[in-house]
């Protein structure tokens, strides 16, 4: 269905925006498309310019080998196709409907026309123009930079801007998207996209409710994003800044410390990959280490709880001094609902048995990151078993002096090289042993 729009035009008022312009002068035609129309292909010639008016219109390209590449969803106000009739060639681009939509066209000659006789018609073409190429500059340098992870983090915060509502809940982005679009937005397969929401989800920062995904508010998002980014820089500053401002926006305490463990995580990650060395990871843990207290004196101050997962031990063994990796753990372990008990370094076989035999608790971890260690977990387990505990508890065991095939040497119940790791170890062997008892909190 079409409407024809008068071509004559009183302005009526200063420096208005393109909708505004088009609609307050009846400049070209609305023209309505149902959910899925395509509005023209790849290699189509141009035969108008569009504004939308209102719905959302999915713009794709197709690669040689058939695959769907997506750039963008243009909302109320967006413009399609100026560029391609500008460079005076085919569309690039297949541009459809995301979902029931409404737009002014514009025909070709009109559009020229309005280009050379309407200065504040042309500015608002170029800023148009000028946001768009703004927007693909930031995703070129997101693709270089940003795991998925983080690219879809990014491009939600863009729908969210875009398209969305705000509600009593959060923001709703306004949108029946599936995770396959996103994935073609972000050059990720269905399945990495739903893994990916399903991390966001974890972390809290977005829930769905039918097809529509619902967001917490952006400013929370930046500062949590931030307090990841300042566990990644090994900047004790900016985590102590971020976690400050986290506590006085009201941002969700457990959000906090999940945002601080990602942080750790993503250096766990880097450092896997020899992006960075051992004195980064240091700086992280210490940066991290500042932000922590910040957050746990809040939780403590309004009552707040993170779910409690258990009682864990943990300490550096017998003639091993180094801590920051069991620091780091310990840190991590906290943020994830558990109570630690930090034994500290060099602590001999004894204290962990009496440790047990007083704090009762699900786990034992020990770290050796010394050879001439390595076989003190040995010692410690073998006592627990003389002792009669051994079966009480299950120990895991890290450290770059132990490895898989020594933990299952010594009889141990799991293994893990990296913070991260051994947090969710942690979080599976209590989810086994909570199924049949509880552990006692004194």
């Amino acid at each position: 269905m079409m409407t024809r729009r008068s071509s004559e035009h009183v302005y009526t008022q200063e420096d208005p925006g393109l909708l505004s312009l088009l609609e307050a002068n009846q400049i070209g035609q609305v023209r309505r498309f149902r959910k899925g129309h395509v509005i023209y292909w790849q290699g189509d010639p141009v035969e108008f310019v569009l504004v939308v008016r209102r719905g959302a219109l999915k713009v794709s390209s197709i690669t040689a080998d058939g695959r769907k590449c997506t750039y963008g969803v243009l909302g109320a106000g967006a413009l399609a196709g100026a560029e391609s009739y500008l460079l005076g060639k085919r569309h690039e681009t297949l541009t459809e409907a995301l979902e029931d939509t409404e737009a002014i066209v514009i025909l070709p000659e009109e559009f020229r026309r309005l280009l050379v006789i309407d200065s504040r018609f042309s500015l608002a073409v170029m800023a148009h123009l000028a946001k768009d190429v703004h927007v693909l500059t930031g995703r070129v340098r997101d693709f270089g930079l940003l795991d998925v992870h983080q690219r879809l983090k990014a491009n939600l915060v863009e729908l969210a801007s875009d398209h969305g509502v705000i509600t009593d809940k959060g923001i709703k982005i306004d949108l029946s998207i599936t995770h396959e679009e996103i994935g073609e937005m972000l050059s990720a397969s269905r399945t990495t996209i739903t893994t990916a929401l399903g991390e966001l989800r974890r972390q809290g920062y977005l829930w769905k409710e039918g097809r529509h995904l619902f967001l917490i508010p952006l400013e929370q998002i930046e500062i949590l994003d931030n307090l990841d980014q300042a566990v990644v820089d090994g900047s004790e500053d900016e985590a102590t800044r971020w976690a400050l401002e986290a506590v006085t926006k009201g941002v969700d305490l457990h959000k906090s410390l999940e945002a601080l463990t990602s942080g750790m995580r993503r250096v766990d990650r880097m450092y896997a990959r020899d992006e960075i060395d051992i004195s980064d990871i240091i700086l992280a843990a210490y940066a991290m280490k500042s932000a922590v207290p910040i957050v746990e004196r809040e939780i403590e101050r309004t009552g707040t709880l993170v779910e409690y997962q258990g009682r864990i031990i943990i300490g550096t063994v017998h003639g091993d001094i180094h801590d920051i990796g069991r620091i780091v753990v310990a840190m991590l372990l906290k943020a994830r609902g558990f109570d630690v008990i930090d034994l500290g370094t060099d602590v001999p076989v004894a204290q962990f048995v009496a440790a047990v035999k007083q704090h009762r608790p699900q786990i034992l971890a020990m770290s050796s990151l010394m050879t001439s260690t390595a076989q003190e977990p040995f010692k410690v387990i073998d006592a627990l078993t003389d002792a009669g505990l051994r079966d009480q508890i299950k120990v895991i065991v890290g450290g770059s002096a132990i490895t898989q095939r020594l933990s299952e040497q010594m009889k141990a119940d799991g293994y893990d090289a990296s913070g991260h790791g051994a947090t969710e170890l942690a979080s599976r062997l209590v989810g086994i042993t909570q199924s049949g008892q509880t552990a006692d909190r004194e």
